[in-house]
């Protein structure tokens, strides 16, 4: 898959955010002086007024997140499937624009690998666009490959190269790009304009930033991640649902076969986060390495966004 994130646009920021708190109100911190008298900061009282950048890590890390819908961004996606679009919707506090099928043509559609091609390219050391190729001139798979790899290859490459000549001939018999669009599948690229507070864009990635999600939406959620972070260093300080509320509430279905790779789950590790079932029973989270999370994080984001 290739998703991109373009045109990424924010309306207000860390000093807007800061303004709205301290309407609302905001408390002194300690003063690194140490009490001095002749401090400019806190003229000896030991508490000055907090700046505009720690006022907004205060509020990312302690989810006082009202103040975060004043920051809005708007940005284009690309390269993502029609079918898993539909998974934008599930984020409801936001704004979408998609590509209209009814009135643009999809003749010569692109379209997304589903997980269990990709794994097989990855295993087998086949580039993503020479299989596309193939698929599309209906050239047999390579021979070497085993029998059910094989099968689940054509059997996808025949899917994808079928429904674009049904819509194609559809349009050629003068149905119209309307009804043409019913012969499209799940996998067709589409485009969305999509506008969405900091808010919501952070419970986003608690829920998508998570092995269990969708591998589309966690390479739309992980090059979203870093595309923000550029802007706004302190969406560091959170993560998914289990590292931001230091329980994860996945329970039992973190050992799904979807959970398989969650690398918080093993009691021995040093990134290990309990479930919220787990805290219930008394195991509680009693050592995190900041550090190794750190290194873990890092290594998830260039994995799923394709940097690795």
């Amino acid at each position: 898959m290739d998703i991109k994130i373009e045109n990424l646009r924010v309306f207000n920021g860390v000093s807007f955010v800061a303004h709205s708190a301290r309407v609302s109100g905001v408390g002194r911190v300690p003063c690194e002086c140490g009490s001095r008298e002749d401090c400019e900061r806190c003229a000896g009282s030991g508490m000055r007024e907090p700046t505009d950048e720690e006022i907004f890590s205060m509020i990312v890390e302690n989810d006082y997140s009202s103040a975060l819908e004043h920051v809005v961004f708007s940005f284009e996606i690309r390269g993502l499937s029609k079918g898993n679009a539909l998974e934008l919707l599930e984020h409801r506090i936001a704004s979408h624009t998609g590509r209209s099928t009814r009135y643009q043509s999809e003749e010569g559609f692109d379209f997304n690998l589903p997980p269990r091609v990709e794994e097989i390219l990855r295993k087998r050391g086949i580039d993503e666009q020479e299989y596309k190729a193939l698929a599309l001139s209906d050239a047999p798979m390579p021979e070497q490959l085993p029998k059910q790899e094989r099968k689940i290859l054509e059997e996808y490459a025949r899917a994808m190269r079928t429904s674009r000549e049904a819509y194609s001939a559809l349009l050629e018999l003068g149905a119209g790009k309307e009804s043409a669009r019913y012969a499209t599948p799940f996998a067709m690229h589409t485009a969305y304009t999509y506008t969405i507070n900091l808010r919501s864009l952070i419970n986003f990635f608690g829920l998508r930033l998570c092995v269990r999600a969708s591998p589309e939406m966690r390479e739309l959620a992980a090059k979203l991640y870093m595309a923000v972070r550029e802007k706004f260093p302190q969406i560091s300080l959170v993560w998914c649902r289990g590292y931001n509320y230091a329980a994860c509430p996945e329970n039992e279905v973190r050992d799904s076969p979807q959970g398989r790779e969650c690398p918080f789950k093993d009691r021995n590790s040093r990134v290990f986060i309990p479930t919220r079932k787990q805290i219930r029973e008394g195991i509680a989270l009693e050592k995190f390495d900041q550090q190794a999370f750190e290194k873990v994080r890092e290594k998830l984001l260039r994995r799923w966004a394709g940097k690795s």
